[in-house]
C-alpha cells in the first residue's frame, strides 16, 4: 500500500506540473501574436501619414507650439504667484525671510518685524499652551510639546535648588536645657542662627549640679564708646552690686574704670539701668526700666532675651528717652 500511494501522489504531481507548463507556454504565443499584430498596425499608419503629404506634419508642428507656448505662459504665471506669496508682508517688496510664529506672517528683516508687531500688537511667541485639536497636531506641535514640558522641569530643579535652606529647628542639648531653665524663671530666651556672632558671644550656662542659671551681660553706657561684658552674672544677684563691680577700681578693670569716671562720680543714686526690649511694635517703649534693688532673675521676669540681655546705662539729668517703668 505505501509503494502504491507513492506512485499515485508523482503521477499526479507531474500531470500537474505539465498541465501549468502548457498553459504557460499558451499565454506566450498569445503575447507573441498580440505583439506582431500591433506592430503591423503601426508599420500602417506609418506609411498612410507618410504618403498624405507635409499637412499633417505642419498641423502637428503648430500644435505642439502652442502646447508649448501654453506651457510657458502657465510656468510664468505660476512664478509670479510664487514671487507674490513669497513677498515681504510689511514692505511688499523683498522676499520673506523670516515667518511669525503667532500669526504666520513672513517679513523680510529685523525693521518689518518691528513694525509688524507694533502694527499688530504680536509679541511675536507662540503660545506653547493653546488648544490644538488633533487633526492639526504634528511632528513639529509634538516636539514642541516635549520641549515644554522639558522647559518647566528645568525651571522647577532651579527654583529647587536656589531655595534657602531651612533654619534648623533642633538645638543642641545644651541649649535646650539653657532655653528650659530661662522659661522656668519667666524668660522667654530665644537664639539666632547658627554662626551668627550673637551666637558665638554668647557664654551664659546653667550649673545643674547648684541649680544656678548664669547669664552673660552686655552693657552699654551713654558716654563710653564701645561695650563693656561681664561674662558670666548670676541671676540672683542684685541688679545694683552688679553695676557696682564695674565701677569698683581692680586690677583687671583699669581701663574701664577710667572710662566709666563720669558714672562713678554720679553714683548709683544717679543712673537707671534699661533693657533693649525685643520685636518692640509701634506703641510699644524701646527699652524697659529695671529696678536696681531687685536681682537680675526678678527684673528679667516676663522678658524676651534674644541670646543674652543687652543693658544701657544711662545717668539720670541727662536722660532723653522715655522708658517703661516696671
Amino acid at each position: 500500500e505505501g509503494d502504491d500511494g507513492a506512485r499515485v501522489f508523482v503521477f499526479v504531481s507531474s500531470r500537474k506540473e505539465s498541465e501549468a507548463l502548457r498553459k504557460r507556454e499558451e499565454r506566450a504565443s498569445e503575447r507573441a501574436f498580440t505583439r506582431t499584430q500591433m506592430a503591423g498596425e503601426e508599420q500602417e499608419v506609418d506609411r498612410v501619414e507618410g504618403g498624405g503629404g507635409t499637412t499633417s506634419s505642419g498641423q502637428d508642428i503648430e500644435e505642439k507650439e502652442s502646447v508649448q507656448n501654453v506651457g510657458s505662459k502657465e510656468d510664468e504665471d505660476e512664478e509670479e504667484v510664487g514671487k507674490t506669496k513669497n513677498l515681504c508682508g510689511e514692505c511688499k517688496e523683498a522676499v520673506a525671510k523670516y515667518k511669525c510664529p503667532v500669526c504666520s506672517v513672513r517679513t523680510c528683516s529685523l525693521k518689518c518685524v518691528n513694525a509688524h508687531k507694533a502694527r499688530t500688537q504680536c509679541s511675536g511667541v507662540r503660545d506653547k499652551t493653546a488648544y490644538l485639536p488633533m487633526n492639526k497636531l504634528g511632528d513639529r506641535e509634538m516636539f514642541s510639546d516635549i520641549s515644554f514640558l522639558d522647559d518647566v522641569k528645568r525651571i522647577r530643579d532651579v527654583a529647587r535648588k536656589s531655595r534657602p535652606i531651612p533654619p534648623r529647628k533642633d538645638l543642641p542639648p545644651f541649649l535646650k536645657t539653657l532655653r528650659f531653665q530661662a522659661r522656668k524663671r519667666g524668660v522667654r530666651l530665644l537664639f539666632v542662627q547658627p554662626g551668627m556672632k550673637r551666637r558665638k558671644e554668647n557664654t551664659s550656662c546653667y550649673a545643674r549640679a547648684k541649680d544656678q542659671f548664669f547669664w552673660r551681660l552686655e552693657w552699654h553706657f551713654d558716654a563710653v564708646e564701645g561695650t563693656i561684658i561681664s561674662k558670666r552674672v548670676h541671676d540672683g544677684d542684685v541688679l545694683s552690686e552688679v553695676l557696682l563691680g564695674l565701677l569698683t577700681l581692680r586690677k583687671d578693670n583699669a581701663l574701664e574704670h577710667h572710662k566709666l569716671q563720669k558714672y562713678v562720680k554720679c553714683g548709683l543714686d544717679q543712673i537707671t539701668v534699661h533693657l533693649m526690649a525685643h520685636k518692640h511694635k509701634g506703641d510699644q517703649k524701646e527699652m524697659h526700666e529695671l529696678d536696681m534693688k531687685k536681682t537680675l532673675s526678678a527684673n528679667l521676669i516676663g522678658k524676651t532675651i534674644v541670646e543674652f540681655p543687652v543693658l544701657s546705662v544711662i545717668p539720670k539729668r541727662s536722660e532723653a528717652i522715655t522708658c517703661k517703668s516696671l
